[in-house]
């Protein structure tokens, strides 16, 4: 009775819900041609638009939430436990301070990355790859190597700025107390 009223309503929402869970968690690309697996031969011509949009649209939100399973990313709305008091200043300078600790975290990693970069381009180098393919790998290097040094000068300009920030709570901080 159930598959009556899928092929009547056109309606795969289940089907490609799971179909783009199961994908996602075994780390397969995303493949929309499952459509034509499940959906049955019916639907091609009774209420084909519906039984399209509902298998995709769903096979998308399966897939985004296989992909924060295997991640494991949740968005969670349980805030108990969580007491963050945004009304003082103490916690807005934890704020700050945690902001400027995730920046130069994100500094070491995209130099790191543009380490080995290089280092790969060295390796290949060393082992007697070809200048037809070394050359072009030099000037890409180049080319994100100075988009890393940009990100890089623009971080630290934020980190400036955080430091006056934290300067100027740190005061109204001491005045409040005064």
């Amino acid at each position: 009775m159930a598959n009556v009223f899928k092929i009547y309503s056109g309606d795969y929402s289940k089907d490609g819900y799971d179909s783009g869970i199961d994908d996602a968690k075994e780390h397969k690309p995303k493949n929309k041609f499952k459509f034509f697996k499940a959906v049955n031969p019916i639907n091609y011509v009774w209420a084909f638009d519906n039984a399209y949009q509902s298998f995709m649209g769903n096979y998308d939100k399966g897939y985004i939430d296989g992909q924060r399973v295997n991640h494991q990313v949740y968005n969670t709305t349980n805030t108990q436990g969580a007491t963050v008091n945004n009304r003082s200043y103490e916690s807005h300078l934890q704020m700050v301070n945690q902001l400027k600790e995730r920046l130069t975290a994100l500094q070491n990693k995209i130099e790191s990355l543009k380490e080995n970069y290089k280092k790969q381009i060295d390796a290949m180098e060393n082992a007697s790859f070809m200048d037809n393919y070394i050359t072009p790998l030099r000037g890409k290097y180049s080319e994100f190597s100075q988009i890393i040094d940009t990100v890089q000068s623009m971080i630290d300009e934020h980190k400036s700025q955080i430091a006056l920030h934290e300067e100027a709570l740190e005061q109204l901080i001491e005045d409040g107390r005064g």
